[in-house]
């Protein structure tokens, strides 16, 4: 088949090109048999027109025989007397050309040839009579160079062109106009005539402008200075004002020379032949002659322009092609009137113009055919793909009858297609007769259950319109959505577990988020609590109260690591502790903050262990009795928290859940308040669900405590009753291996020290701080807040700072930048970065950029100063 398509491609190519080729030989034949020649000439003159006049060249002056001159000197022909008169007048011109015929023998000639020979600069004309006989100047004036005045204008009468050498009788003659261009470019003013060119019998076709040359005219008539040939004659010019001028006479009277009309002419005037032969021999002098161009060049051009305009043609559609044609037409005039005002070149448009034509036409043809081809193996291919859809369509015309259906339609239920047209034919008919429920129902759009089939189907209606957009029957569409209807039921089961696993991602991205922020707060906290320890006196009360101070901030940094292990910042290290101290301290710090009028009641015994982290078990047991102490708000009651071991056997019992067999430790916290209602029980542990007020909770605490009690092996349960109370059972698997206790720590501030710190923090509050409390441990600290004014500060003097401490997360510049910019400068400064992630990956990669030594935030004034000393002794 791609060979078949191949071949018949192939020989589409072929004949589309030898049809082009033939129509290229036809136009080719049209021009040559001159059947474009009048269109050409009408664009020739019209760019002519649009040019306008130039300026020509100041050397020559028509010395013209007026009616001014008839009046005083007589009738035409006036005497030859005054001509002599003429050439003494004008002495100092370079050259006199006389475009009046002296043929017939005068009384007066021997003075007139004297005066000519006299003169020397002296040209006379030589004519070709309609009669095709060769009129000559009388025989006195042979000595005189000549050369023919023969100008023929085209048929329509506009003269454009001039021949320069004419052959008669065996004689070649050269134009005036040659013969003068031919003494005055030559500097031995004898022997003109051998001089020229064009009148060498033994080279005859060796002329100036070869046989032919288009006239450039520079304007309209009296585009040339007239002087009146009378006024000359009386001696009214200074003779000096003919100095080094081309002198031309003739007549400028009307309705006695010959005049012609030229190409500048809207209205057919004409032109004096003695200014035509002005325009020639200016012509001559500047090279401003239009030149056609050979068809040698001309021919190459249209075949190239045709070919490559017929391939484009045949490749964009008719509408781009006619805009394409149009802006080619545009292009061929705009060059042709730029070549020929500019270059003085004509390019002959017409061929062009009918290239651009036929090559639109033969490839609009070609597309016309190409798409019927095409249309034809859509019909096909649209057969094909109608029968091959799988959901039955049908088409009725108006009356609502089958005019036409696909192949799942013949092969479908028809007696349920016969029940829907029943239906559809009669929409107040209940469809329940026919045993159709209808699920959904609109104009373009129909839902059914048939429930003698026990399948749902969906119809969708289409109207049909014919061309003036009326409608013309209706389009039906089945489709048997009994499998998708299953489905979309097992979605809506699985979408509860969906909903919950992106609320707990969204709790996880908040977290990132909020998280960084929140660790510089608790860093200005814990560092201004530790100035302020540095500065009370030690048996002061309020050492104690900033030892608390110290303590919750220490919580609340674990609560961060948490919120960042939840959002995958961060890793939480887990270790064996004892479940006991962190319930007191819970409990201690619960007493502090909760209304007197509730009690709280401890059961703690044994001494318990599991594997942990510490700051999530705060966590869990912190949350719960929260949750306790909103449950009972204002009103009088108690809180009860119970330690205790527990030993679970699934097989045996009540059973607890999934857990495996083996003994736990079980936490409890049970309250006396409201309870938690029946409809709400299974919600409990969503995020973002709660029964509180507007602003009095986010719903994340249970979801939270649910979470790290799942990720530790363990469950929870609990127990309500409305109006009698609730209690939370917390089940956490226990361990033997004992292991270093949870402690805060001594906060006692550490000996003093010495050395040169650079420290660099964008937050104000803890560049303060740091700074504060560095130099309290004796240490010299240049704190800076922007860490591209700290690189500027290094790079000044890199030898005299002992280590970097830099933030991580900072504008401009992350403290890696700043660390890997430091250590190009000076590679054996010791670096340690303060951050709030902690997650393995992170941790590596920013030690392979040279970092000594990563500190968390918030971070105690203990710990830095170990990771100090530790650098500045290695």
């Amino acid at each position: 088949m791609a060979d078949k398509a191949f071949r018949t491609k192939k020989r589409d190519q072929i004949r589309h090109f030898l049809i082009g080729m033939s129509c290229l030989f036809v136009i080719g034949t049209f021009n040559y048999v001159g059947f474009f020649h009048g269109m050409n000439l009408y664009v020739y003159d019209f760019c002519f027109r649009l040019r306008g006049p130039e300026t020509p060249s100041d050397r020559i002056v028509i010395a013209a025989i007026d009616e001014k001159t008839l009046e005083k000197l007589g009738k035409w022909p006036i005497s030859r007397s005054h001509y002599s008169t003429f050439l003494d007048r004008v002495v100092k011109a370079s050259a006199i050309v006389f475009d009046i015929i002296l043929a017939e023998p005068s009384s007066e000639d021997s003075q007139l040839a004297d005066a000519i020979e006299k003169n020397g600069v002296t040209f006379l004309p030589i004519y070709i009579d309609y009669r095709l006989h060769l009129v000559l100047p009388s025989p006195i004036f042979r000595k005189a160079p000549v050369g023919h005045v023969h100008l023929e204008p085209s048929v329509d009468g506009v003269l454009r062109d001039v021949f320069h050498t004419l052959r008669h009788d065996g004689k070649q003659l050269s134009s005036i106009s040659s013969v003068v261009y031919g003494f005055l470019a030559s500097s031995d003013k004898e022997g003109v005539c051998s001089q020229n060119p064009g009148t060498d019998p033994q080279n005859p076709d060796s002329i100036l402008q070869k046989d032919r040359m288009r006239i450039n005219f520079y304007g309209p008539r009296g585009t040339f200075p007239y002087l009146s040939f009378s006024d000359i004659i009386e001696n009214k010019f200074p003779e000096s004002i003919f100095d080094n001028k081309i002198v031309l006479l003739g007549l400028t009277t009307s309705g006695i020379d010959q005049d012609h009309l030229t190409t500048f002419n809207y209205d057919r005037n004409r032109m004096p032949g003695v200014e035509v032969q002005a325009n020639i021999l200016n012509n001559l002098m500047d090279g401003t002659d239009i030149k056609t161009v050979s068809g040698w060049f001309l021919w190459p051009g249209v075949f190239l322009l045709y070919l490559l305009i017929f391939l484009l043609f045949v490749q964009v559609g008719s509408n781009r092609a006619i805009l394409i044609w149009a802006a080619c037409l545009v292009i061929v005039s705009v060059a042709t009137f730029f070549f020929l005002s500019v270059f003085h070149v004509w390019i002959p448009p017409v061929v062009f113009y009918v290239s651009l034509t036929t090559a639109l036409v033969v490839a609009h043809i070609f597309n016309l055919e190409r798409m019927g081809a095409l249309l034809a193996q859509a019909k096909k291919d649209w057969e094909i793909s109608f029968d091959s859809i799988t959901d039955a369509i049908i088409i009725q015309d108006q009356t609502n009858h089958t005019i036409l259906s696909n192949r799942f339609a013949d092969t479908g239920p028809s007696e349920f297609f016969t029940r829907y047209f029943k239906l559809y034919a009669n929409p107040s008919m209940d469809p329940s007769t026919m045993g159709i429920s209808l699920c959904d129902d609109t104009e373009n759009y129909v839902e059914i259950f048939d429930t003698s089939l026990n399948r749902y189907f969906e119809i969708h209606r289409f109207p049909r319109v014919n061309e003036k957009n009326h409608r013309n029957g209706m389009v039906h569409v089945f489709r048997d959505i009994t499998e998708s209807k299953n489905i979309k039921n097992e979605q809506i089961m699985l979408q509860a577990q969906l909903i919950q696993s992106q609320k707990m991602e969204a709790i996880g991205i908040l977290a990132g988020g909020i998280a960084h922020d929140f660790n510089n707060i608790l860093s200005a906290i814990m560092g201004y609590t530790q100035l302020a320890a540095v500065l009370i006196p030690k048996d002061n009360k309020a050492q104690g109260k900033l030892e608390e101070v110290l303590k919750a901030s220490s919580r609340a940094a674990n609560l961060i690591m948490q919120i960042l292990s939840f959002s995958r910042q961060t890793e939480q290290k887990k270790s064996t502790v004892f479940l006991r101290p962190i319930v007191k301290e819970v409990l201690k710090l619960l007493r502090a903050t909760l209304p007197p009028t509730i009690e709280i009641k401890e059961n703690l015994t044994g001494k318990q262990k599991v594997n942990a982290d510490p700051g999530q078990i705060y966590q869990i047991i912190l949350n719960l009795c929260t949750n306790a102490s909103q449950a009972l708000g204002q009103c009088p009651g108690m809180i009860e928290v119970t330690l205790e071991s527990v030993d679970i056997d699934p097989s045996v019992g009540e059973g607890y859940f999934d857990l495996p067999k083996g003994q736990y430790v079980k936490i409890s916290v049970a309250d006396t308040g409201s309870g938690i209602p029946e409809d709400i029980k299974k919600r409990i542990f969503e995020p973002y669900f709660t029964t509180k007020a507007k602003n009095t909770g986010t719903g994340l605490g249970l979801a939270t405590t649910h979470g790290i009690i799942k990720k530790y092996g363990g469950d929870i349960r609990f127990e309500s009753q409305v109006n009698k109370g609730t209690t939370f059972h917390v089940y956490l698997p226990q361990v033997e291996t004992p292991d270093k206790n949870f402690s805060l720590g001594n906060r006692q501030l550490p000996e003093r020290h010495h050395g040169r710190l650079l420290f660099v923090d964008d937050q104000d509050a803890l560049v303060e701080t740091g700074q504060k409390l560095l130099e309290n441990l004796g240490y010299e600290v240049i704190a800076e807040n922007c860490p591209q004014k700290a690189l500027e500060l290094f790079q000044k003097s890199p030898d005299s700072f002992d280590l970097i401490i830099t933030d991580l997360a900072m504008k401009k510049m992350t403290g890696v930048m700043l660390a890997e910019k430091i250590l190009a400068i000076r590679k054996d400064i010791p670096i340690i970065l303060c951050t709030g992630y902690n997650d393995e990956a992170t941790r590596v990669k920013i030690l392979k950029t040279g970092v000594c030594s990563i500190i968390n935030k918030p971070f105690s004034i203990h710990k830095l100063a170990d990771k100090i000393q530790h650098l500045l002794k290695d």
